[in-house]
């Protein structure tokens, strides 16, 4: 076995961004309220999924199958020829496939006061909070504000706000929604519409937004617009795709994104612009479902990790990764009988909300030999204790020297590891005997956190 690089860590005393305590998130397809058993505090395999990911995540409930959704409330259905089209052209969508098989066999179903109301007592029981989706897409300012006032009177403290249509920078391509013509004026024109329709039913009623697809001058006009009533900004982040792209591969999710970057960017400029901060809404590592063999391996958990930890460093307020159904991408997919399955990305993203309500500092790795940029490191304090992660993406081994405020034995010592980054179980993220002092070895394709209290 060759010799581990040897690396030396540094940390310095600048401040990057701290983590919110509810910056762990999952979204999900919203017709997966269509079966008002699937997230209800009877679930208990799922509740006790979601508490040991987080203690007090965001759920949201959005994607694109959110504009062509049904709502049937007390006042009826609100049945119009838009949403009578919109449904029936969203039938053909792919991504039924992340929600579960009787709501894919019944695509004409509703979501349902008691659908809501089952979605408040699993939040009661997770300690999570929502941000709910209204149908932009086909539905209207009336539907709105009547779905928004039973959501809102359900809910109570559970809703952090509401999201007005999902990726609506593509409804131009979307004829079934809007025309070819469709711009951000366009938009924002409706968006004040639907608000003021809401806050009619729901006059405290926040909202979040403009969660475009891939157009961050979108977001940044959005930004610009003081009447856009909004607690956060957010748009959508996919490492890569399409899925069926042959070089969408581990190593790619692994390596350096400059896209990434580069929307951090203009997220930056968004943010000192509005003085709002940022919430990444719905993402993932592939597009498009994923990319099997990679979105549902070990790839996609030291990914996960990775990212989450980079946006938060970024100053993001949380992160929403997409999933639901048997989707290769899902942290948690559905079995038979709303059976319970943690994916390797679940594990990932338990990694990084280790960090929720620390504040990071800059960090580096230093050594005379090149290092891969495919190691990252994460250093960070909450009240008296020291976090450190070391996440190895790379096929060698590193040996990491410590600084002397490190150097004494760790009180906690965590990692992440799998047989390869192909694994698709024996996937873990478990407590080992500490005994780093000084320095740690981390193995290739394999993430360590330690702790000092």
């Amino acid at each position: 076995m060759d010799e581990p690089s040897m690396a030396e860590l540094s940390i310095s005393g600048k401040k990057l961004a701290s983590m919110p305590k509810d910056y762990t998130g999952i979204s999900f397809e919203q017709p997966q309220l269509y079966n008002p058993a699937y997230f209800s505090a009877a679930n208990v395999t799922l509740v006790t999924a979601y508490k040991k990911l987080s203690s007090h995540g965001i759920l949201r409930a959005g994607g694109h199958l959110s504009d062509v959704t049904r709502w049937q409330g007390l006042n009826g259905d609100f049945d119009s020829p838009r949403q009578r089209a919109g449904v029936e052209k969203g039938k053909s969508y792919w991504e039924w496939k992340l929600t579960d098989s009787s709501v894919r066999e019944n695509k004409g179903g509703a979501i349902t006061p008691e659908a809501i109301r089952n979605l408040k007592g699993f939040l009661d029981a997770t300690n999570w909070r929502l941000i709910y989706g209204l149908c932009f897409g086909s539905g209207s300012p009336e539907r709105a504000q009547d779905e928004a006032a039973a959501v809102a009177k359900i809910m109570g403290d559970r809703l952090l706000c509401f999201q007005i249509g999902n990726e609506d920078d593509q409804f131009h391509a979307m004829p079934q929604f809007r025309d070819a013509s469709y711009n951000f004026d366009a938009y924002f024109k409706e968006y004040r519409e639907f608000v003021d329709a809401v806050r009619r039913s729901v006059p405290e009623a926040k909202f979040g937004g403009p969660d475009v697809a891939t157009n961050l001058d979108w977001l940044l006009r959005f930004a610009e617009r003081k009447d856009n009533d909004a607690i956060f900004l957010s748009s959508h982040f996919y490492a890569m795709g399409p899925a069926q792209d042959p070089r969408m591969n581990a190593a790619m999710l692994l390596g350096p994104n400059e896209r990434l970057e580069h929307q951090i960017e203009q997220i930056h400029q968004a943010v000192a612009v509005s003085n709002l901060p940022y919430r990444m809404t719905e993402g993932n590592s592939c597009f498009g479902g994923g990319k099997p063999e990679v979105s549902d391996a070990f790839a996609s958990a030291l990914w996960g990790a990775d990212y989450m930890l980079h946006c938060a460093c970024a100053g993001y307020c949380g992160v929403n990764l997409h999933g639901g159904g048997d989707g290769y991408y899902t942290p948690i997919a559905i079995g038979p009988d709303l059976s319970t399955e943690l994916r390797p990305l679940y594990f990932g993203m338990q990694f990084a909300d280790q960090f929720a309500g620390a504040e990071f500092l800059a960090c580096t790795l230093a050594t005379s030999q090149v290092i891969s940029q495919n190691v990252t490191c994460y250093y960070a304090q909450r009240d008296h204790e020291k976090l450190l992660a070391l996440i190895n993406k790379g096929a060698a081994s590193l040996s990491v020297k410590l600084p002397g405020e490190l150097a004494h034995r760790v009180t906690e010592e965590r990692r992440l590891s799998a047989p390869s980054i192909a694994s698709q179980t024996e996937v873990r993220f478990e407590a080992v005997l500490p005994r780093t002092k000084g320095q740690v070895t981390v193995s290739a394709y394999t993430a360590v956190l330690l702790a000092w209290r």
